[in-house]
């Protein structure tokens, strides 16, 4: 049972989390995955689909607004905090994590990760849960693992893979801590000693059937959606190790230097820690895909959020290795570990209420998210006063997404970045009568002799605190007038 003081401080940090999500301004991919959810499907070329069936739920209860896209992320949270919890013994390693900018700011935001990390957690837990129940069976003890049982933990990975396809990397983390189960298989007659085999099998089906519908969606659509994922995630682009410290420095800033030191520590501690049902799951669904994403980050530019599925089990751990250290060293390995991120989130609150001078214009993501969200706004103005109706093209996703949230018909070009959700909407623009083209200066297609030269409609500056750093022009397409569109418009 979790003390009293825990769950209050849970509560507190998930009012101090709606607040947030309340008064932030929206990143450019929340709004996209809005637009996933305002056609559901069984998948989508970016991700798969639980985000989106997410943001339905909510919206459809509170609304298409900020707030309500971004309540399933709070929840989430609030939910991945409880369990964490139940499994961090002391909890009080718990309480400098609530500092970092990761826990902080980052689980306000809707994003496939959010999905991912609950199930994680949930994955964890039922691990966990399992791991004990076989032992008890191989130490003799009156009890078992049925189907049932099995069928929940197939959920969960399914639900996970729904999610974000990294919660693949449980099932090599599921599998290790079942092989390294040799102390209880020592003990256990061979009958239950392959026990655990047949219901691993029964998971691993149930979560292929929960996830069919990302195989389905692939399939009609030539499987480019996983060819798109297995580039940006696990083909090299370049071997080279100039990325990794980098990497390493924005993990430390995100969420401390504490999951650095644990590695080591739990290698050189490894077999006393296979003991323990607990700490064996969390060793497995850390090291493993920790391990994997360092040595990744030495290979190509990883992006900050993709190891944060590895921190979740790292706690558990920590707050072991905490409590073998002296009082003395382990408060400054907490002073040390935590002060980077802490001091990060404490630099974003303050310049939250009251901006920071002397951080450059293009650094202060803040300001600049939040000046984008007013010029997305006033660019959709001019686009309602000068034609409503008309289709708006676009050269990227997130200029389509935020566009489609003012409730503007927008489409990307397809082929002028990369691709995405839009881009697979088959959508002919050459028939349109009048079309109106959104262009960062001085970009200015040709659409060819179809069309008659474009009306400039607007121009609208992007400044960040006062300094300029691009603008977007609003060009108008009407469709030359042929000699049978002129003989029909002849009374």
């Amino acid at each position: 049972m979790l003390p009293r003081w825990f769950w209050g401080l849970a509560v507190l940090s998930l009012l101090g989390h709606l607040a947030l999500a309340a008064c932030l301004p929206p990143a450019d991919d929340e709004l996209y995955y809005w637009c996933w959810s305002e056609r559901l499907q069984l998948s989508y070329y970016d991700h798969p689909p639980m985000t989106a069936y997410l943001i339905r739920a909510s919206t459809a209860l509170f609304g298409d607004n900020v707030f309500a896209i971004r309540l399933p992320a709070c929840l989430s949270t609030f939910a991945i905090v409880l369990l964490l919890g139940r499994w961090t013994q002391p909890l009080g390693v718990l309480l400098p994590v609530a500092l970092t900018p990761a826990f902080v700011f980052g689980t306000i935001l809707i994003t496939p990760d959010t999905p991912l990390l609950l199930a994680w957690i949930v994955y964890l837990t039922w691990l966990i849960a399992v791991h004990r129940r076989l032992d008890a069976v191989a130490r003799g003890e009156r009890t078992h693992v049925g189907r049932g049982f099995w069928l929940l933990g197939g959920i969960a990975l399914g639900g996970g893979i729904l999610g974000k396809y990294t919660m693949g990397l449980a099932v090599p983390a599921g599998l290790l801590s079942f092989l390294l189960r040799r102390r209880s298989l020592a003990i256990a007659t061979p009958s239950r000693q392959a026990c655990w085999q047949v219901g691993y099998a029964l998971h691993l089906l149930t979560a292929f059937v929960v996830s069919l519908p990302i195989l389905l969606y692939n399939v009609q659509h030539d499987f480019a959606p996983l060819r798109f994922q297995w580039n940006h995630a696990m083909a090299a682009k370049e071997t080279t190790i100039r990325h990794f410290p980098g990497f390493v420095g924005g993990q430390i800033a995100l969420i401390g230097l504490v999951p650095f030191l644990v590695l080591p520590w739990a290698w050189m501690r490894r077999r006393q820690l296979w003991e323990d049902s607990r700490l064996r799951v969390c060793w497995c669904l850390f090291v493993w895909p920790f391990a994997f994403f360092l040595y990744k980050a030495t290979q190509a530019k990883l992006e900050a959020n993709w190891p944060l599925v590895s921190y979740l089990a790292v706690w558990p751990l920590a707050a072991v290795w905490l409590t073998e250290l002296r009082e003395k060293l382990r408060r400054r390995l907490l002073l040390g570990g935590f002060a980077i991120p802490a001091a990060a989130s404490l630099l974003l609150a303050v310049h939250l209420s009251s901006p920071i001078d002397w951080l450059p214009a293009r650094a202060d993501i803040l300001t600049r998210q939040k000046e984008k969200f007013a010029h997305w706004g006033e660019i959709s103005q001019k686009v309602r006063q000068a034609s409503p109706e008309t289709p708006v093209l676009t050269t990227s996703y997130q200029e389509t997404a935020q566009l489609r949230f003012q409730g503007i018909n927008a489409h990307q070009i397809p082929g002028a970045t990369r691709p995405s959700h839009f881009t697979q909407e088959p959508k002919r623009f050459d028939v349109e009568k009048e079309l109106i083209l959104l262009t960062e200066s001085p970009w200015n297609p040709n659409f060819g002799d179809e069309y008659n030269p474009p009306e400039v409609l607007g121009q609208v500056p992007l400044q960040v605190r006062g300094e300029l750093q691009t603008y977007h022009r609003l060009l108008r397409y009407t469709r030359k007038q042929s000699t049978t569109d002129r003989a029909e418009a002849k009374p």
